[in-house]
């Protein structure tokens, strides 16, 4: 199951980066990133209260703290250091350029894995991991002279800045797949840790609105901002969020990682398609996600 939930969780971060590509135009606030936050806070909330696991059935109080500790430490990776690097990257290099180098999170991953994990795979699925990793080369390179490179102002100062946070920013989220595996193995609840994991990013920003008028914006006019985009890209991001953390549970990082990769394939048809944000798909786009069903194919069959 787990490579069925990493595809479901794709499909939801699919369907929330077409969203929040939908209502950029119009967003105000943060464009729904805490409120995102917020919904896993309460769905992973209701998800443990429901069917989770009782914490005091746990044999030892130490594989318990353990696994709430790597859990705290995934939310802060991903949450905070790796969306900081992100928007840097953004900021200082543009939205291509940084989107280019959020794709070396899979391969960040599977590097991690196999030295701090010791994930070994069959050559089947590093067939079809490496089919995934050419697929998704493919459709950057396809969708890339569509975009705006970056801001007119761009000086190669900025442009190497930016790069680097870029790597910075994926290495961050490959880490945070790690930190969250590594909990798995001592805390196996999927729900309690998308719940401890947001958390995490409340009281990120909470500190953070101690500081940044940003945050306290974000924090205090969370439902005021939110336009239905907004919500639907929040509710897809948080169902994203929750399906990954199942995921991990009986399959391996790298392959969740990779399969978590084809989001960008989901966005891209119901931008084209449902959306109509953007173009209509060619004949590049259509071999890339070819590609991608026969490398998940192999992965799932291995």
């Amino acid at each position: 199951m787990g490579e069925v939930y990493a595809l479901l969780s794709a499909a939801s971060f699919g369907i929330a980066g077409a969203a929040v590509a939908k209502g950029a135009p119009t967003a105000k606030g943060d464009n729904g990133v805490f409120l995102s936050i917020v919904l896993t806070l309460a769905l992973s909330g209701l998800l443990w209260l429901a069917f989770g696991n009782d914490p005091g059935t746990i044999d030892s109080a130490t594989a318990l703290w353990a696994g709430i500790g790597f859990f705290v430490v995934a939310g802060v990776l991903a949450t905070v250091f790796g969306r900081l690097t992100n928007f840097r990257s953004i900021a200082m290099s543009g939205a291509i350029r940084s989107s280019v180098f959020r794709r070396l999170i899979p391969v960040f991953s599977i590097a991690l894995a196999f030295l701090l994990l010791g994930e070994r795979y069959p050559p089947t699925a590093m067939v079809g991991m490496l089919l995934i990793l050419g697929s998704i080369g493919l459709a950057m390179w396809v969708r890339a002279p569509r975009a705006v490179g970056g801001p007119p102002d761009l000086s190669k100062n900025d442009l190497r800045l930016g790069l680097i946070f870029g790597t910075v920013s994926a290495f961050c989220y490959a880490l945070a797949y790690i930190a969250r595996k590594l909990a798995m193995q001592y805390l196996p609840d999927a729900a309690l840790g998308a719940l401890v994991g947001a958390i995490t990013g409340v009281v990120w920003y909470v500190l953070a609105s101690c500081v940044s008028a940003r945050y306290r914006d974000s924090l205090f006019c969370v439902f005021r901002t939110a336009g239905p985009w907004q919500w639907l890209g929040a509710l897809g991001m948080s169902l994203g969020q929750i399906l990954l953390f199942f995921a991990l549970i009986s399959a391996p990082v790298a392959v969740v990682a990779i399969i978590g990769s084809l989001e960008m394939f989901v966005g891209a048809y119901l931008a084209a398609f449902l959306f109509q944000s953007e173009p209509v798909p060619g004949r590049g786009m259509i071999l890339a996600t070819i590609l991608a069903a026969v490398g998940v194919a192999l992965v799932a069959v291995s």
